[in-house]
């Protein structure tokens, strides 16, 4: 009996502190985002805060914003990933040296990189004055640099998109390969016998496989691009802002009483995160079930 539970008792404090400082720290945002709020002499419950946000212009430019990023961001990263997890399954059939293990290796990569390196380089590039626009402005391609499309620190958050995009792909791949691994060799073999080409095994054999791994992997890279922090906050413009740049804004640029409305922004930002990893998961098992991998 103790050899079972002594594992569980050793992780008993730090799981203990984890869920007691995240579960208590929601319960406290929740609370100070209905008004209860005893540091301004607010004790009361109320609907406030949510009431401001939603009939407040920046509120919703910013949840538009926010969803475009991380809806654009997230297709951009599942179809590259999906891309390079069937091309290296394809090189790995065709191939039997080491070559696949390197090329798995080299689209690894940016696994290594943190995002906020990422939002850098980003910036490096792809800014007017940055590499690409010199290259550019160097082989006569534009006149000069000032020509060149501002995708860093735009309105419509290209240069965001863009860090996600390449930063997320080689993760979408990564939950998708050991799914494709699944896939037996004779398959392959069978589908040629009856005269099936590339295209045909893809839509038949490999989509359906790997459709539950990626609508899970799209859905994590969504999550994480609707309520990431850093990168929107180098890559971004001041007005409209993401929604979490927009709740950092609410708690440090106002008063004590402008912090319930950036409270109630982290509620709804995880409210919309549980209902869609609900979503996501409903639609996740019915694809398992009418497919048969489940």
């Amino acid at each position: 009996m103790w050899r079972k539970s002594k594992p569980y008792l050793l992780l008993l404090p730090a799981a203990a502190t984890i869920i007691l400082l995240f579960f208590g720290g929601i319960f406290d945002g929740l609370l100070k985002s209905f008004g209860y709020f005893p540091a301004i002499g607010e004790t009361e419950l109320n609907l406030a805060a949510y009431d401001r946000l939603l009939h407040s212009a920046s509120f919703w430019e910013s949840m538009e914003l926010t969803l475009r990023v991380a809806a654009l961001s997230s297709f951009l990263s599942a179809v590259i990933g999906a891309l390079i997890a069937v091309a290296l399954f394809f090189l790995n059939e065709s191939m039997k040296t080491n070559s696949p293990k390197a090329w798995h290796r080299l689209f690894q990569l940016p696994l290594t990189i943190p995002h906020l390196v990422a939002g850098y380089i980003v910036v490096l590039l792809f800014t007017q004055s940055g590499f690409v626009s010199r290259v550019l402005a160097a082989f006569g391609w534009i006149d000069n640099i000032t020509e060149f499309p501002v995708l860093v620190n735009d309105p419509f958050g290209w240069g965001i998109i863009l860090t996600y995009a390449w930063k997320e792909a080689p993760f979408v791949s990564l939950m998708l390969y050991p799914v494709l691994s699944r896939i037996h060799g004779s398959w392959r073999e069978v589908s040629r016998v009856f005269g099936a080409g590339n295209w045909q095994f893809i839509r038949e054999i490999v989509v359906p496989a790997i459709m539950p791994g990626w609508a899970i992997a799209t859905f994590i890279v969504f999550v994480f691009t609707f309520s990431a922090f850093e990168v929107p906050y180098l890559l971004g413009v001041t007005y409209p802002s993401v929604l979490p740049v927009y709740s950092y804004q609410l708690y440090t640029s106002g008063t004590l009483s402008d912090r319930p409305e950036a409270l109630a922004v982290n509620m709804i930002l995880a409210a919309i995160t549980i209902l869609l990893g609900l979503v996501a998961y409903y639609f996740s098992k019915r694809w398992n079930v009418l497919k048969g991998w489940g």
